[in-house]
């Protein structure tokens, strides 16, 4: 339980229900893992050091296809450039000079040794009609050869552009082309063929070492992260453990936080805090009704400057995030500039963008129910309280099928803050309405009680709540909705306990559940 003064008592009738086991602050049950804060951290750094790899990987592979290229454009140009020579050679000594280059034994062995240079996968003399008059391979003689891409204008281009050449499809054959003249006409020219699924081979061997460095760099990033993430939780870890016992009713709570870090100050604040909670709630039994009542404004005024201390808890939290999503966008920047190539990249960076953004709600969701509101006490009458509340209700009422009705109109009024006790009863009747999805009766009664105290009782037909899950159903953050925040029925428990009041939980899986509030009766 999140603190002192609440009974909850469980009446099980196990022969009466097989419903589901919702309540009227829970619904329908789901098991959903939730990532806490550190496996979010270790979650958030490796993928931003695994979209680093990956993008220092795409960005070092284009450079080394940019060299592979302009390796091949060299070696091709060099063959060439062998093949110009002897072919003017031989023009100028024959009559025919298609003949005599298809004849001219030295032209075939240039021709031939194509084969042995890297990447070049033949070379060849075409006529300006695209036939070939001299190739490498004999067979193609006289046939067409299909022009390929020029790999000079592929040169031009940019480095990302070179790698998704060499990648986009099952392959193709880039060209380097030199144009044969005799004398002004046009004689044909010279055309050397690339493979671009040799040059992808050899990039694929060089990408190995590559690899490997990435899954040493993404465990290191691992185990670095968890290792950050303990060092960096622990402060926090022993500052909710303590507001746990605090919020119990112990007395004499004592955080160990090393004095000299940024946490340091928070610990000091707390144990006072701390310490004059007990003093003034051991204080407390030996008042009368009036001075109870001023120590229970002194009691709300601590509870606020405790949730001033959780708030500095959480900015030392939202700090990181902040920086984690200025970082994450100037890696998006970058990323969007790499091109398509970066587009897997940038899906995990979206991955961590919302993840930052969900825990950021997290931490929003804690300061709402940490940091209370002044507490206005005063005469408050139950009747018009409850009639706000019906008006309010009564549509998601009539949606469900339910039937509300409001008893001991009479009661005494209460000692309270009216606008604190109409969202706490507001709460309550909301999800005893939730929790009969199939309609139901929802009875809210008030009587006095011994002890000057006013009961409020919401007692509906729902499904109930199974025992088990009757201890937590005020922990901060338990749901089981699809859609809860788990921060409803605590924000109840607060509101009772600021007000010095009691809450109790009788529920009967299948028959219904009860909650029903005690509070201080007004002075007369």
């Amino acid at each position: 339980m999140p603190g002192a003064g609440c009974l909850v008592r469980s009446t099980q009738h196990t022969a009466l229900s097989t419903a589901a086991p919702s309540t009227a602050a829970l619904g329908t049950q789901h098991h959903l893992v939730r990532l806490g804060i550190k496996g979010k951290q270790v979650l958030g750094v490796t993928s931003i050091v695994g979209a680093v790899v990956v993008v220092l990987s795409v960005l070092h592979l284009a450079r080394l296809a940019s060299v592979s290229l302009e390796e091949s454009r060299a070696r091709a140009e060099l063959l060439a450039n062998a093949v110009y020579q002897r072919a003017r050679d031989v023009v100028s000594a024959g009559s025919d000079p298609y003949l005599a280059l298809r004849q001219d034994p030295g032209l075939r062995s240039i021709l031939e040794s194509s084969a042995y240079s890297k990447h070049v996968t033949f070379a060849a003399i075409v006529d300006p009609r695209g036939v070939a008059v001299a190739h490498a391979d004999a067979s193609r003689e006289g046939l067409a050869i299909p022009a390929g891409d020029d790999i000079a204008a592929l040169l031009t281009r940019s480095e990302m552009a070179q790698l998704a050449a060499i990648y986009r499809g099952p392959g193709r054959t880039l060209e380097l082309r030199q144009p044969l003249l005799l004398g002004d006409t046009d004689f044909g020219s010279i055309r050397v063929g690339i493979s671009t699924l040799l040059i992808r081979a050899d990039l694929n061997t060089s990408l190995r070492p590559s690899l490997w460095t990435a899954l040493a760099s993404l465990a290191v990033a691992v185990i670095g992260a968890m290792l950050l993430a303990q060092l960096l939780l622990r402060p926090i870890h022993v500052i909710t453990s303590g507001l746990t016992r605090l919020g119990r009713g112990e007395f004499g709570v004592r955080l160990d936080l090393d004095p000299h870090d940024e946490f340091g100050e928070i610990g000091t604040f707390f144990n006072a805090v701390s310490d004059q909670l007990s003093a003034d709630r051991g204080a407390n039994s030996a008042l009368d009704p009036a001075a109870q009542e001023q120590a229970a404004v002194r009691y709300a005024r601590k509870l606020a400057a405790l949730g001033r201390l959780s708030a500095g808890v959480a900015h030392e939290v939202k700090n990181p995030l902040n920086a984690m999503t200025i970082h994450l966008e100037l890696l998006r920047q970058q990323l969007a500039a790499a091109g398509d190539t970066a587009a897997p990249a940038l899906q995990h960076v979206d991955v961590i963008g919302n993840e930052i953004r969900r825990l950021d709600e997290v931490v929003q969701s804690f300061l709402k129910f940490a940091r209370p509101e002044d507490l206005k006490l005063e005469r408050v009458p139950l009747a018009p309280l409850l009639d706000e509340v019906l008006r309010v209700v009564k549509p998601d009422a009539e949606r469900h099928g339910v039937t509300v009705t409001i008893e001991g109109g009479s009661a005494p009024d209460v000692n309270g803050d009216p606008t604190m006790l109409r969202q706490a009863f507001l709460n309550l009747a909301l999800n005893a309405c939730q929790a009969m999805p199939n309609g139901g009766t929802l009875r809210i009664q008030c009587d006095a009680r011994r002890d000057r105290r006013v009961a409020i009782a919401f007692a509906d037909t729902g499904v109930g709540i199974r025992p088990e899950h009757l201890q937590r159903i005020f922990d901060l953050y338990f749901t089981t909705k699809e859609k809860g925040s788990g921060i409803g029925l605590s924000m109840v428990y607060r509101t009772i306990q600021m007000h010095d009041g009691e809450i109790e939980v009788e529920s009967t899986p299948g028959v219904g559940t009860t909650f029903t509030v005690l509070l201080p009766q007004a002075q007369a």
